[in-house]
């Protein structure tokens, strides 16, 4: 078997792999892509640029998998954003594996699927691969603002950063998007937080991908366990659709990750008007 990055005369070869990434439950892999020409663009853009790398691997001119990545040299880690394995071959995949990390033997390597995927039943793909999240996979469209007046929660300032600072790390734990992370990329998120006497007890985190409609996804409703927890995620929901929709005039979709351990978090979403999609496991490798 041979192993090389994609090059763009590959492109008119691998439809036959797309199909499955896109319409086969058993070869979903994360992000989830719904169309094939937005895979594509995702292997145009990993040929084209650094820090991204599409793989093929083949046998007798039969391609066998495909692989997308970015790293990071900052965090030191690997993201798998593509995969697909076309016979469901346990050895074409860790050859896969294994070419990838040894161009990078520091770094670690993480890679999400959904719950149908077939490598979740591998013995010797679970025995070597350590779950970091399971989630419910939700989504929301088309949000419109909610009539009730929500008090006590406001929008997060770069100035007040460093006051919420210690809060978010109590729960972001091992999380990107830690404070530092966070910080980094502030203009793009919005952050709710719920105040009790000039403390932080509550948080939403939404990132924003575009406007003219608004696409964001929520990295978290940070709060502890309180009688008073079910009312809050509620506010938080509302106060974030309130918010978006006077900022940018319409929501498309917001995408929403809960552990699956979450309940209340989970319940609160589904009354919002989420729908659970999928469920998602994210393994370091």
């Amino acid at each position: 078997m041979q192993i090389r990055p994609l090059q763009r005369p590959d492109l008119a070869k691998v439809r036959s792999l797309l199909d499955l990434a896109v319409g086969d439950k058993t070869h979903f892999s994360y992000p989830r892509f719904y169309k094939i020409n937005d895979i594509f663009r995702e292997l145009e853009y990993s040929i084209e640029f650094m820090a991204t790398e599409s793989l093929i691997i083949e046998e007798n001119g039969d391609l066998e998998g495909l692989a997308t990545y970015f790293w990071d040299e900052d965090e030191k880690y690997i993201q798998i954003t593509l995969l697909v394995i076309k016979n469901k071959d346990i050895n074409v995949f860790e050859k896969l594996i294994s070419h990838i990390k040894n161009d990078r033997k520091d770094y670690s390597l993480n890679l999400g699927l959904s719950h149908t995927c077939w490598l979740n039943c591998e013995e010797g793909f679970k025995e070597n691969a350590q779950i970091i999240e399971h989630s419910h996979v939700l989504e929301a469209k088309n949000i419109s603002q909610k009539t009730e007046e929500i008090k006590g929660i406001k929008v997060l300032s770069k100035e007040d950063f460093p006051k919420y600072e210690p809060f978010h790390d109590k729960f972001s734990k091992d999380m990107y998007y830690n404070s530092k992370n966070l910080l980094r990329d502030f203009d793009r998120f919005r952050i709710f937080v719920k105040e009790n006497q000039g403390e932080v007890v509550a948080s939403l985190l939404v990132k924003i991908y575009g406007e003219n409609p608004c696409k964001g996804e929520i990295f978290g409703i940070f709060l502890g366990d309180s009688p008073e927890k079910p009312k809050i995620c509620d506010e938080l929901l509302k106060a974030m659709a309130n918010s978006l929709i006077d900022e940018f005039g319409k929501i498309s979709t917001i995408k929403y990750f809960v552990e699956v351990d979450k309940k209340i978090e989970l319940e609160t979403a589904l009354a919002f008007g989420f729908e659970k999609l999928d469920t998602y496991l994210y393994y370091k490798l």
